[in-house]
């Protein structure tokens, strides 16, 4: 079973299935998640501006490799009964309360309990707007493809002139910032972070992203907090006593909160991992990210793998990798070839490793920053802009469902799922790096 429809969650499942048939393992692959839709994660921020998303269904994604899609919420993992309870929705709801008849408006109908012999944990990350009093109720996001139609409907609708705070320096706010800025012309953009504009750039990088949003019009405060999101826009305050960058120069700031009146204020400052782990009594790390060893299983369970933004798989320094689907593809390859080895009965391959190798940053359709960085994910001074990098950047969006579709089209080399294996040795119970023989979800 695979718990998640993102990046790391369709990589793994394809890969499982797909490898599986090949090496004549018989397993049958389920994928559960609550839409039935793909959602391109890396380009929402293109959704929220006003572009038209392509509809990528799961169930075509999959049907190649014959992986069943479950569409509903998992709810609670039972490690020790090796099932995941999940919450049925849509189609899945209804076919389930006609299946038990008279039952169908309890709960139990919508319920659906899925057993599992090897299990990638792979549910993703969701926004965070608990960082910013008053977030949740006042604040928009790209963390997903909801947030970003809305945020898309309150552009539209927002009155020349307005005024629109994205709060975060990284990645994802820039981007936002950017996309919007160009996008809508009428609006004032402005970027709020407590440090400063692409930390993790290198100076050429950092200097090339400030001048960018100034050609876009982009006001950028730096080491500035918001401390509170409302009805009126936020409450912001010098980061540490410092003064906040203003454009081009710094202004000094009051030392208490002072309001910034803004029409819209999307949070960008960072996600948080699926609750699920912890909810379920798994051992997390980070924030509540899934722990597992350098073979990204659970150190207590070895039946379950982790991949993606909501396991902590360990960069050469021990620290969690940053999430991304550059680290998430990677990590589900990873997770899928252990699994597949596991019910062959091989050996399993050696402890995972991942080496940087850029950062890419859209700033609008023209503008892109492509960062060198090294292993470790520290910035080089090499990098592509302008029109190159946003060309580059824009192959990078593509490579990522061209990988999936690689996996899903991907031939066999005879046999199929349902064919007997080859001799397996008997496990032993203690081993840890096995799993049983016989057919396996």
């Amino acid at each position: 079973m695979v718990i998640g429809g993102g990046y790391a969650g369709v990589a793994a499942a394809l890969r499982i299935a797909g490898k599986a048939a090949r090496r004549r393992v018989p397993v049958s692959v389920a994928l559960v998640n609550p839409s039935p839709l793909f959602v391109e994660r890396i380009r929402l921020h293109e959704l929220a501006a006003g572009r038209a998303p392509r509809r990528l269904e799961l169930a075509r994604l999959l049907g190649a490799r014959r992986v069943e899609l479950v569409v509903g919420r998992a709810r609670r993992i039972d490690a020790a009964a090796r099932a995941v309870e999940v919450e049925l929705a849509g189609e899945e709801a209804a076919l389930a309360a006609d299946a038990q008849g008279a039952a169908a408006a309890d709960a139990a109908a919508r319920t659906r309990r899925l057993d599992y012999d090897a299990l990638v944990y792979a549910p993703g990350s969701a926004a965070a707007p608990e960082i910013v009093p008053g977030g949740g109720e006042h604040a928009l996001s790209v963390a997903d493809a909801a947030s970003a139609l809305a945020l898309r409907d309150r552009l539209r609708a927002a009155r020349p002139g307005g005024t629109v705070a994205v709060v975060g320096g990284g990645l994802t706010a820039i981007e936002a910032a950017a996309e919007i800025a160009e996008a809508f012309p009428a609006l004032r953009v402005a970027l709020v972070t407590r440090g400063r504009v692409g930390e993790g750039l290198s100076e050429r990088g950092r200097a090339y992203v400030a001048r960018a949003l100034r050609e876009l019009g982009v006001t950028t405060l730096e080491r500035t907090r918001a401390s509170r999101v409302d009805a009126h826009g936020l409450l912001v305050a010098p980061e540490g006593g410092e003064a906040a960058a203003r454009g081009a120069g710094a202004v000094e700031r009051a030392a208490s909160p002072e309001r910034f009146a803004a029409d819209l204020v999307v949070l960008a400052a960072g996600f948080r991992p699926a609750a699920l782990a912890g909810s379920s009594g798994l051992a997390t790390v980070a924030g509540g990210r899934l722990a597992v060893d350098r073979r990204l299983r659970a150190p207590a369970h070895p039946e379950i793998w982790g991949a993606g933004d909501a396991a902590a798989a360990l960069d050469g320094d021990g620290a969690p990798l940053r999430m991304g689907c550059a680290t998430a593809l990677p990590q589900a390859a990873y997770a899928a070839d252990s699994v597949v080895a596991a019910l062959a009965g091989d050996a399993p391959p050696p402890p995972f490793r991942f080496a940087f190798a850029v950062q890419c940053i859209s700033l609008g359709r023209r503008r892109g920053l492509i960062q060198r960085v090294d292993p470790r994910d520290r910035p080089i001074e090499r990098a592509l802009t302008g029109r190159v990098g946003a060309w580059v950047k824009e192959l990078v969006c593509r490579y990522t469902i061209a990988a999936l579709r690689f996996e899903q089209l991907r031939p066999h080399r005879g046999g199929s799922p349902a064919q007997a294996p080859r001799p397996r040795r008997a496990l032993d119970a203690g081993d840890g790096e096995r799993l049983p023989s016989g057919a396996a979800t």
